[in-house]
């Protein structure tokens, strides 16, 4: 099984979320809600520069993604696939491949999160020259630290809270 799959499980068990199994549509249309803010915050972040900032809301929208995963119990889907995209010097090209991603995840099929993970992770190591499994890991221990039990708002908001991400800067090269 992927790592970072078994860590978002590792993550849903200790704050109860909801066993693996088909996912009803009204909870497709939540999820990709909760994508659209991912990405939204992603391409904020790319706006404003800072290369830390970016790294922390690109992992997070793979967190969410591989949720998403974990909820309808597909980990066979999950595997590293070739990406084919090359950055041509614009951010639109950046945007694009997030907001195209994200788009495709509406379908709510595993295939399609697994490769919104795939191109973010890309991304993050590409793009950003970071170390995605040191961001992932260190991603992953915050969220276990400061996750909220499910039933308390968070089938509302998302695994993710925006408003407590953790500094990821240590996790881009020099």
């Amino acid at each position: 099984m992927n790592k970072h799959l078994q860590s978002v499980r590792e993550y849903r068990a200790k704050f109860g979320f909801p066993a693996e199994g088909h996912i009803s549509d009204m909870a497709i249309v939540m999820r990709q809600a909760w994508l659209m803010e991912a990405g939204k915050q992603a391409l904020l972040a790319i706006k404003q520069g800072d290369m830390a900032e970016i790294l922390t809301r690109l992992t997070a929208l793979v967190y969410l993604g591989l949720n998403a995963i974990a909820q309808q119990g597909c980990e066979f889907e999950v595997d590293e696939q070739p990406v084919f995209w090359r950055h041509d010097g614009t951010v639109l090209s950046l945007m694009r491949v997030i907001s195209e991603r994200i788009h495709a995840c509406s379908s709510g099929h595993c295939k399609d999160y697994s490769e919104l993970y795939c191109v973010t992770a890309q991304l993050t190591g590409s793009f950003l020259n970071a170390d995605f499994d040191k961001a992932f890991s260190a991603f992953h221990l915050h969220q276990m630290e400061t996750g909220t039990a499910y039933g308390q708002g968070v089938e509302n908001r998302g695994e993710v809270d925006w408003t407590k991400l953790p500094d990821l800067s240590d996790c881009l090269y020099e």
